[in-house]
């Protein structure tokens, strides 16, 4: 009997230690990545702001309190974003992008993507108030293009179209350099962060 006590008590011990354990720290956060930095600016035409990065595939695994899980890899996406303040360009062509891997493994994608920029209003706050900015507008992905995590060059070639229909070519490239990240922590760090 005085057994089975002891039993129930060492039980009852750990399961409060694991609720008071999951309900201060959220639970243990695993960050486990493979990416290529953040985003950078790329000039496709003069005067034209425009930034790209590789985004990666991410994955997302969580049991509430007990264990949070997330990750980041291959497959990594083109994210392309303009801002025209001109508003004189409406659309954009990429005919051709070039994938070349530090290996000197490459590959070229052909197949047409295009988009058109849209209005936006980019809104700022000052000392005077608010500052209202209109402009064309691009954000977007190219899906999975880079499909290995190693350094790379990826190479844009197409045209800008402005709204009196005069196309603007461009040839732009940007290296990306290959990097990882592992942590663990606990899940209001990780939120803390966000």
């Amino acid at each position: 009997m005085r057994r089975k006590r002891v039993c129930w008590i060492i039980g009852l011990t750990i399961v409060v230690a694991v609720a008071l354990c999951a309900v201060f720290t959220g639970g243990i956060a695993i960050s486990n990545r493979d990416w290529f930095g953040g985003q950078r600016n790329i000039v496709l035409v003069d005067g034209l702001k425009s930034d790209v990065c590789l985004a990666p595939r991410n994955t997302q695994l969580s049991i509430p309190f007990l264990l949070h899980y997330f990750g980041g890899g291959s497959p990594f996406s083109l994210r392309l974003q303009i801002w025209d303040r001109s508003k004189q360009y409406v659309a954009i062509e990429i005919t051709e992008i070039r994938v070349t891997y530090s290996d000197g493994d490459s590959f070229r994608k052909t197949s047409k993507w295009s988009r058109a920029l849209k209005p936006y209003t980019q809104y700022n706050r000052s000392s005077s108030g608010i500052i209202q900015t209109e402009m064309f507008m691009l954000s977007d992905h190219i899906s999975n293009l880079v499909g290995k995590h190693a350094d790379v060059t990826v190479t844009m070639t197409g045209h800008l179209t402005k709204s009196n229909g005069e196309e603007v070519h461009f040839s732009a490239s940007e290296d990306f350099k290959a990097r990882s990240d592992f942590d663990i922590s606990t899940f209001w760090e990780v939120m803390a962060d966000v």
